[in-house]
């Protein structure tokens, strides 16, 4: 159901009509919006733009930061503004963060990419409009991180830790909203991390937009509202960075990168989901040291089992207190352990608490589809499995909040 602000006037500037009528889509007069149009550039309108913005609440401009002769004229019109008016750009998804900042420089409340959807940039519209009004800065310096950040690491390749990551999300998440517009779960987000072979995308069926690989080449700190931008929402309420589509070298990215995303999304979050890489990287380090558990799927053969060992060893050099669950993947639990599972338990100084059986048929009917097994069959064995997961998780983060309180 959609949410009725008060009357609220918008002025939109664009040379192309496909750009107007998204915005009127976007903030339709059945809302208790009123929209005027134009087709020139505010070059064109000369002295008519001032007077013309700030009759409106919001201006929305279609904006080309290398046309120096529009930017010049933005920051005229911007130099006259005396009133509460908003205004904002939205410019090409490969602009750079440095151009981007020229348009704030000049004195445009924010810059977003032209393939951001319309509920965030509505969500972008009331956060500008109440900062205008009560005259406070867009971001708090400091973010308090609120999110439980939870990796998913693999003992081998192919164990399926994508499986589990992607699912995990899902069930945190809960159910899609129903009917009447509510939901049962929690805000989620799930980073790809395996920059060389991630494909958590496929699981979701949703196509990269580049959002990934343009943080990783701006040579520049990204900020909130640019991180946010790069996620794709997925129906089933859980937003998505997915890993680049092109190949690019596992150094490529930096640790301060990933502080700054991790920054923005545990502010944001309840859970973030990380599915880790393959490989052992340096710029894992923040994930480990703010993790609030660890995911290690693993399965019971002798040389998994070491490797886990391995892992939990190496990752717990970043962060000694860190829990972990293990996750034993593609095998049924027994009724009683044997031998050789006792000895599994002692070397990982962990329980085998967590199986999820061996159903080939509902995972690669599931992948296929290009939808989660928690969406087509959360009540099979596998989608059960992971529901239990979830569900301990959330028990865990819960005990911790009662001992901090």
């Amino acid at each position: 159901m959609s949410t009725r602000h008060s009357s609220r006037s918008f002025m939109v500037i664009s040379k192309r009509d496909a750009f107007i009528e998204i915005m009127t889509e976007v903030f339709p007069e059945s809302e208790n919006n009123k929209l005027v149009t134009s087709d020139e550039t505010l070059q064109a309108m000369n002295g008519r733009a001032v007077e013309l913005a700030f009759e409106h609440d919001v201006v929305i401009i279609e904006a080309d930061p290398d046309d120096e002769q529009e930017t010049q004229a933005i920051r005229d019109l911007l130099s006259n503004r005396t009133n509460k008016t908003v205004f904002l750009a939205l410019t090409g998804s490969d602009v750079s963060i440095a151009k981007a900042r020229k348009l704030r420089a000049v004195g445009i409340d924010e810059v977003l990419p032209l393939s951001i959807d319309g509920e965030e940039l509505r969500s972008v519209v009331d956060e500008k409009i109440r900062e205008r009004t009560a005259a406070q800065p867009a971001f708090h310096q400091s973010i308090p991180a609120l999110g439980h950040l939870i990796p998913v690491a693999q003992a081998r390749g192919g164990i399926g830790a994508t499986t589990v990551a992607v699912n995990l999300a899902c069930a945190l998440a809960g159910r899609p909203a129903g009917f009447f517009g509510k939901r049962d779960g929690s805000r989620v987000a799930l980073l790809d991390l395996d920059l060389q072979f991630g494909n958590a995308n496929v699981f979701l069926d949703i196509e990269d937009n580049g959002g990934f690989l343009q943080l990783i080449e701006s040579a520049e700190e990204p900020d909130e509202r640019f991180v946010v931008s790069t996620l794709q929402q997925h129906p089933l309420k859980i937003d998505v960075l997915c890993a680049p589509l092109q190949l690019v070298p596992l150094q490529s990215m930096r640790q301060d990168l990933l502080e700054k995303i991790l920054q923005v999304l545990l502010a944001r979050y309840d859970y973030v989901v990380v599915d880790l890489p393959r490989a052992v990287v340096d710029w894992v380090e923040p994930i480990l040291k703010q993790a609030t558990e660890l995911i290690l799927v693993t399965d019971t053969s002798v040389p998994c089992v070491r490797q886990a060992r391995r892992l939990i060893d190496l990752y717990r050099e970043e962060n000694v207190g860190l829990p972990v669950e293990i996750v034993v993947n593609r095998e049924q639990k027994p009724l009683f352990k044997s031998e050789h599972l006792r000895e599994a338990e002692k070397v990982l100084e962990a329980k085998l608490t967590h199986w999820i059986p061996d159903n080939a048929k509902i995972a690669r009917s599931a992948t296929d589809l290009g939808q989660p097994i928690m969406n087509t069959k959360p009540k099979s064995d596998i989608g059960k499995a992971i529901g239990k997961l979830a569900g301990a998780l959330m028990a865990d983060q819960q005990k911790s909040l009662k001992k901090q309180a």
